[in-house]
């Protein structure tokens, strides 16, 4: 009976679940292997997905050379994983392999160096930071560009698996043009140019004055041209800053400052940096980028004076021809030399004007001094200088310089004449006298 009964129970349960019992025995089949083996079923492996940022600020400035730091991500899901009943095999993280990124201008004014960059190897959600050296000519038009990013890969689209348990890969390529935002900002630019300087001499106060014209691509609100020194510069610009107000791209000024030199240095060129703050177009004070310029200090107008030394006796005097020369390497305006002479010297002139002296030029002058009777026997210097203006107009003094007369001792004549040699001799003739008339018995 009980046979009867499964051979009746069987029918039945087969008519009811005929698609369970084909499905599972399809899974069975599959499952073991019985018709396909399983070094031969295929896993299913993802594509990457690539996506590019900036890092940090996408403004770029005109005249420079900045990096354009890019975060590179791989935005693709790790798909499920996909298991073989018999041999589990985990399917791929889909990942990017050899992947090389090559950045353009495409229509932007810039030039990008240091491309193409390659990253061996880019899994899902780990961002990897890379950067391109770009330029930016100093004329680059101002505005918003993409910049393309050509993103070529390879990525293992499925995998097989052999029968000793090796994993055969298949890799399709993965090539993407991405795009990558970037600003160039409008900024203001100098350049200087018709430089002019005057009186710029140790010791002195002169004037530098300069053509300043805005090669940028934007009209600075409010601009102030300022002229910078190093705090241990010998030259000192004063004021620092020259007010421009809004200054046009193409647009020149004419611009000045006045400036003092240390006496401490010789000729020589001294660095000063040159910025132009404005008003951008946020409203925000910005600065141009910094132009260093070259200043020459001149020694300016330098002398000399050559003469014979005399030799004057105490009470006499003599006429001494004094040569004055301008040694420097600027001219001297007005110039007129002076002598101070101090007790026991004198003289009946201590001044004489003789125009300008150029650079190499000399001029004569006639000083008469008198040395006076009480005068030791020596050697006395005549302080000399000469005042002149320069080439801003200025009155300057040059350095001090010394003329020397030797006293000479007197001659017999004068001893004899001395008052001093005249009671000495008025002595001996008394005594004389005396002892004349005692011998003579004249003396009472």
């Amino acid at each position: 009976m009980s046979n009867k009964c499964a051979l009746r129970y069987y029918p039945l349960i087969s008519l009811r679940n005929k698609r369970l019992f084909i499905l599972g025995l399809l899974i069975w089949v599959f499952g073991t292997g019985v018709l396909f083996p399983a070094s031969a079923v295929p896993f299913p492996y993802g594509e990457p997905e690539y996506s590019a940022t900036v890092v940090g600020n996408a403004t770029l400035y005109p005249g420079n050379i900045s990096l354009l730091t890019l975060s590179i991500l791989n935005t693709a899901h790790t798909p499920e994983k996909i298991l073989d009943m018999t041999d589990p095999v985990i399917s791929s993280p889909v990942v990017g392999m050899g992947v090389e990124l090559t950045l353009k201008a495409g229509s932007s004014p810039i030039d990008v160096i240091g491309t193409p960059l390659t990253i061996p190897i880019l899994p899902p959600s780990v961002p990897v930071t890379v950067s391109f050296p770009v330029i930016v000519p100093a004329d680059a038009k101002s505005g918003k560009y993409r910049l393309p990013l050509q993103v070529t890969s390879w990525y293992a689209d499925s995998v097989a698996m052999e029968g000793t348990g090796t994993n055969v890969f298949h890799y399709q390529p993965k090539n993407v043009t991405l795009e990558v935002p970037i600003r160039i900002k409008p900024v203001v630019r100098a350049e200087v140019t018709d430089l002019i300087v005057t009186n710029i001499s140790p010791g002195h106060h002169g004037r530098i004055s300069a053509t300043i014209t805005n090669i940028g691509n934007y009209a600075g609100k409010n601009a102030i041209a300022e002229l910078i020194s190093d705090k241990n510069s010998p030259l000192i610009p004063n004021p620092g800053s020259y007010y421009l107000g809004t200054i046009k791209p193409g647009e020149k000024r004419s611009v000045f400052w006045g400036t003092y030199v240390s006496d401490t240095i010789e000729s020589a060129h001294i660095p000063v940096t040159l910025v132009i703050t404005y008003e951008d177009e946020d409203g925000i004070f910005a600065s141009s980028e910094p132009l260093q310029i070259g200043i020459p200090i001149s020694a300016g107008p330098k002398f000399s004076v050559s003469y014979e030394k005399p030799v004057i006796e105490p009470g006499g005097r003599a006429a001494v021809k004094v040569v004055y020369t301008n040694t420097g390497d600027a001219p001297a305006y007005d110039a007129t030399a002076k002598i101070v002479p101090i007790s026991p010297v004198s003289s009946p002139v201590t001044s004489a004007a003789f125009g300008t002296l150029n650079p190499g030029d000399s001029a004569e002058v006639m000083y008469e001094f008198i040395l006076d009777q009480s005068a030791l026997v020596k050697t006395y210097g005549v302080l000399t200088d000469v005042k002149y203006r320069g080439e801003n107009g200025l009155v300057a003094l040059s350095d001090p310089m010394r003329i020397e007369i030797d006293g000479a001792p007197h001659g017999i004549l004068s001893y004899l004449l001395s008052p001093i040699s005249l009671i000495i001799l008025l002595g001996v003739i008394l005594i004389l006298g005396y002892g004349i008339l005692k011998k003579e018995g004249r003396l009472v």
